[in-house]
């Protein structure tokens, strides 16, 4: 495991590197006031770890108000967090890590290594514990860490420089932030202290912005947004009754278009955030790069995305010429079979896993229940290969196209300079089709692109409960609502629920798939699966990955128990708080139909 010690000498050697490489074309005085203000405010934030750390000291089982004032420090120790984490999450992630990173263990892809917990995240987990006094070593420990972290940030900064479209862009990010994370209480779940750091953040926006937008021509629109949108979080601070819809519509969303449009004009065609599109705002349809997510063949080509829907339904693909890719991904059931689980290819037995719906596939960077996979190519050159679930081969397939002419004329039409019917073309063909399937044309989209009578009172409310209550948005990211994690969209998350093998909440019983851990064998992916996404959910019944929860209503009552931990299952890896939600029969209903709205025409 990686010791403070190691990431603040990697972090010491980032910075300087960084440093050295950085080209420091923007406003030279703008670019000073940037970094006196991070300086400024990470002081600040080291005097309030120190604060925290002083409280911790405090702690005491028989003084429950020590408890309290600890929480209180840290709530003070985050907010002031918010005032640098634009500028740290840009140029310094690996110190971001250090001083907010999720406070359970994570493996990273490589196999190789192990992040340990650190930071705040960690802090608030341990102080909300029945005991924390048990734990406070370790509290200390963390709130001395990030005081030193904090301190180290100064003298390492003393020539840096950087570029105004950079400097935007960290500010674009940090408010993608407030809209997916911060509201949604991601990274303070039991503080509930999201309204109140949103509110942070943007002041430091605003305060930020104001050394680049003296010449932009929408400078009075953008500051009236952002002080409107400050003064909405300021006089709203009650995180379960906030209404995020409103505060994303009215004032987020705007300001994210015109600073899209201010990037735009000052980044000169330069973009690092590869995934999403500086154009609009996220919840756009042209929001994402579908290009910047692996792949071999160009989706906006339309001959091959024609011919990848022609080998969609085409059962030749498969070894006995009965199955399709349809076959088990539907169009008339959002493409999805309805099924508990699917039958192997001679009918005897049933596929390991659900089938999980191809809408919306293509925004992921890992495919397959367990992310073993990287790519959609990937993904279906497994499939056709499997012996249970399509049984083909290259070689019969590549023969069987070779003798259809309408196949040979394709190619022929699409690589002229190949026009070989190529197993490696076909696979990409069928994945620039899956990849176009991504419509956003429900009525939750309608409503985010500005017809306000789309959704009912009761999806309104639905979203809200979504976004914060019943913590869905904590893991269902938007506007995507699978689990690829703002702000960057660059991770694809994994989560352990501790789904039971049945839907009989009342005496669980474990599921024996390990999920992740089948070929990652690391203890926290076991029960490890990729999040997907929540779009058309109310079409694709059953659910999880066992596909066995009949109803959205099911897949409520489980959350809002805690998951299998909540349970009584035995789940030391669980990711989902174990804490019930208290959610009521309305506010289910209310969830359920917003889930509904997420359906597409």
């Amino acid at each position: 495991m990686k010791t403070y010690l190691t990431f603040l000498i990697t972090f010491g050697a980032i910075v300087i590197g960084v440093i050295m490489m950085l080209p420091g074309k923007g406003s030279e005085n703008t670019s000073k006031k940037s970094v006196a203000w991070f300086k400024n405010e990470s002081n600040s934030f080291a005097i309030a770890a120190t604060n925290l750390k002083e409280a911790l000291r405090h702690v005491s089982a028989k003084d429950t108000s020590s408890i309290t004032h600890a929480k209180e420090a840290l709530k003070k120790c985050r907010l002031q967090y918010k005032h640098i984490a634009f500028f740290l999450e840009y140029y310094f992630p690996e110190a971001a890590i250090i001083c907010n990173g999720p406070p359970v263990q994570e493996a990273e892809d490589t196999q190789e290594e192990f992040r340990e917990p650190l930071g705040l995240q960690v802090i608030e987990s341990l102080l909300y514990t029945e005991n924390p006094t048990i734990y406070q070593p370790r509290l200390i420990q963390q709130a001395d860490m990030l005081a030193r972290t904090a301190a180290s940030f100064s003298p390492l900064l003393n020539d840096f420089k950087t570029e105004d479209y950079e400097v935007l862009e960290s500010l674009n990010l940090e408010l993608i932030r407030i809209i997916t994370l911060y509201v949604t209480g991601y990274d303070a779940p039991q503080l509930k202290s999201g309204i109140e750091e949103a509110y942070e953040s943007l002041s430091t926006i605003e305060t930020i912005l104001a050394l680049y937008i003296n010449r932009y021509e929408q400078k009075d629109s953008i500051i009236y947004y952002v002080a409107s949108g400050k003064q909405y979080l300021k006089t709203h601070v009650d995180f379960d009754s906030f209404n995020r819809l409103l505060f994303i519509t009215s004032y987020a969303l705007p300001i994210e278009r015109k600073l899209n449009r201010l990037i735009n004009e000052t980044a000169y065609g330069q973009n690092k955030i590869s995934v999403l599109n500086h154009s609009g705002d996220l919840f756009a349809p042209g929001a994402f790069n579908k290009n910047a997510f692996s792949h071999t063949e160009d989706v906006a080509d339309s001959l091959v995305t024609r011919l990848g829907k022609q080998l969609f339904f085409e059962t030749a693909l498969s070894g006995n010429s009965t199955r399709s890719c349809s076959s088990c991904h539907s169009p008339e059931t959002s493409f999805s079979d309805k099924l508990s689980r699917n039958k192997t290819m001679d009918g005897t037995a049933d596929l390991p896993r659900n089938t999980p719906s191809l809408l919306y596939a293509g925004y992921q960077h890992a495919q397959f229940w367990d992310g073993r996979v990287k790519s959609l190519e990937q993904q279906i050159n497994a499939v056709l290969n499997d012996t249970f679930e399509m049984n083909a081969s290259v070689d019969s397939i590549i023969k069987r196209l070779n003798n259809n002419p309408a196949y040979l004329n394709a190619f022929k039409k699409i690589w002229s300079k190949n026009p070989a019917v190529n197993y490696e073309h076909t696979a990409g063909a069928l994945a620039a089709y899956i990849r176009t399937l991504t419509p956003f044309k429900s009525s939750f989209d309608h409503y985010m692109q500005g017809d306000k009578t789309a959704l009912t009172a009761a999806q309104q409310r639905g979203f809200n409960l979504f976004m914060g209550k019943a913590q869905c948005g904590a893991c269902h990211f938007a506007p995507l609502f699978n689990g690829l994690l703002p702000p960057k969209y660059n991770t694809t998350e994994y989560e352990v629920l501790g789904t039971p093998a049945d839907d009989n909440l009342e005496s669980p019983h474990a599921d024996s798939d390990q999920g992740r851990y089948a070929f990652m064998p690391f203890a926290p992916f076991k029960g490890a699966f990729k999040t997907p996404t929540v779009r058309n959910a109310a079409m694709t019944a059953p659910y999880m990955h066992n596909g066995k929860f009949s109803s959205l209503e099911k897949v409520l009552d489980f959350y809002d128990k805690g998951g299998g931990a909540g349970l009584g299952l035995n789940v030391p890896e669980q990711t989902l708080s174990s804490t019930p939600l208290h959610l009521s029969t309305q506010e289910k209903k209310d969830i359920i139909a917003f889930i509904e709205a997420l359906t597409d025409k």
